[in-house]
């Protein structure tokens, strides 16, 4: 529970310099590397193994994501969707639950 809290708050981090670099550009980065130095100073790595974050992004969406406590790639699927997996996922715009 602890390792899961600190990703997402990693998670929250990144969201905020992602949203803050979408404000100023009215895009989202190709990489999360664009990123640095102007909204972090370095880029968060999955808590999980030690890796970057996945992250996929087009000019109005991205999608990034931990891989979880069970250290598998499983595509950004996360409790509560099926198949159920356990990826730790944040997106913009939000999915509703359950999707």
């Amino acid at each position: 529970a602890i390792d899961r809290s600190a990703q997402k708050s990693l998670n929250a981090e990144l969201a905020l310099a992602l949203a803050a670099f979408y404000h100023a550009e009215s895009r989202y980065p190709a990489q999360l590397s664009d990123l640095v130095p102007a909204y972090l100073n370095q880029l968060p790595v999955d808590s999980f193994n030690g890796q970057p974050l996945q992250y996929r992004a087009t000019a109005d969406r991205y999608t990034f994501y931990s891989v979880g406590v069970n250290q598998i790639d499983d595509g950004g699927r996360t409790y509560g969707e099926q198949p159920e997996a356990d990826d730790l996922r944040v997106q913009m715009p939000p999915v509703p639950s359950g999707n």
